[in-house]
């Protein structure tokens, strides 16, 4: 299975709202359960090496067991749950980090498997 970040996130007040991405590879009988994602931003003058700046950042997911998506196939994923934030992001460059819980009702329904992922995306 893939999954990644839409390179295009929407900026909202300076927040992104709502973090996407497209998945691939599910299997038909593979479900999503929840999706978490988290945004990080370098703070100012990030480009000197070894040197830490705080930048903005923050979480959101999607949960209970997919609800409001629909029957599958699942093709995207939509973390429009707000989390936690700290600071305001601005255009340009970020992280997007994401971890989406799965479950193969065919095979092993009581089990949960997990894919994570990360992507440069670009916040406008």
């Amino acid at each position: 299975m893939a999954a990644n970040w839409d390179l295009m996130q929407t900026l909202n007040n300076g927040r992104v709202e709502w973090p996407t991405g497209p998945i691939t590879g599910l299997n038909p009988s593979e479900e999503p359960r929840w999706v978490d994602a988290w945004v990080v931003q370098a703070g100012a003058g990030a480009a000197l090496p070894f040197i830490k700046y705080v930048g903005p950042s923050q979480s959101s997911g999607h949960t209970p067991h997919w609800s409001g998506w629909g029957a599958g196939p699942y093709t995207m994923w939509k973390a429009d749950d707000p989390g936690w934030a700290y600071g305001k992001f601005t255009s340009g460059f970020a992280l997007g980090i994401a971890l989406l819980a799965y479950r193969d009702t065919a095979t092993n329904p009581n089990t949960t498997e997990f894919e994570w992922w990360y992507e440069i995306v670009w916040l406008a």
